[in-house]
């Protein structure tokens, strides 16, 4: 398995974003279905040069935009090779805060600790940082806030999957799920075994879990297919894990 996880194959995608944007799940959180497995706690993103950029960031705008929300993306991962391009598109993507969003006391203690650091933002075009979300480079939220998600999207770069593992854990906030974008499955799957999260979610974002909650529950493995979904339900690294992909997502290197 190679660990940097670069782009070796030249077979065309068979995921498309109408696919993965149609799948049950993934227009809104299943409230109360997926309760007990991460749903309701900040999520992480990780997106690689070989995964679906346009079905990535419109799964994360809705996070980017309500920040609070459960189960919304707080840290994003990005492959070096697209992280300049991916960033850009989002840009023009975002609008105005919601006032209770942009007021919120956790945030403006997370804007006052990043004037006062002076770190990189990405913020939306035209837009003031006060009233933007924004991207907030190279810090964690354990230095913005209290622990807690701060209203703000955390992002890393990185260059290797293993790169990718390490940046991931250095931010005490405990990530409900790992949402995972990389047509390779063999390299997303190197990112589960580095990391301590129960839940992840490969080329799409929160799928409804309950086809193989039970089997998680009763600590026993399991492997199905349902409405266009791969569900596992598996050890790996000592700890049991809940892996979940569309049908499609391609098997190389």
């Amino acid at each position: 398995m190679a660990s940097n996880c670069k782009s070796q194959v030249q077979e065309p995608s068979r995921i498309s974003s109408d696919m993965v944007n149609e799948l049950p799940g993934n227009q809104a959180i299943l409230s109360g279905q997926n309760q007990g497995n991460g749903i309701d706690t900040p999520q992480l993103m990780i997106i690689f040069d070989a995964g679906d950029l346009n079905s990535a960031r419109q799964q994360l705008l809705p996070s980017l935009q309500d920040p609070f929300a459960p189960g919304a993306v707080a840290t994003v991962l990005l492959q070096e090779s697209i992280a300049e391009q991916f960033v850009g598109l989002l840009a023009h993507d975002l609008r105005p805060l919601s006032e209770a969003v942009a007021k919120n006391p956790i945030r403006v203690k997370a804007m006052a600790q990043i004037n006062k650091l002076k770190l990189k933002v990405v913020k939306g075009t035209h837009l003031k940082p006060e009233e933007s979300p924004l991207l907030v480079y190279d810090t964690v939220h354990s230095y913005l806030g209290d622990g807690r998600a701060t209203g703000v999207i955390t992002v890393d770069v990185f260059r290797t999957a293993k790169e990718a593992g390490e940046l991931a854990k250095r931010d005490a906030l405990l990530f409900g799920q790992v949402s995972i974008w990389n047509e390779k499955l063999a390299c997303a799957y190197e990112l589960v075994l580095r990391l301590p999260t129960d839940v992840f979610a490969i080329n799409c974002f929160n799928p409804d879990l309950t086809p193989i909650k039970d089997a998680f529950t009763a600590n026993q493995n399991e492997v199905l297919v349902e409405k266009n979904y791969h569900y596992e339900c598996l050890e790996l690294g000592n700890k049991r894990r809940i892996v979940v992909f569309p049908i499609g997502t391609i098997y190389a290197n």
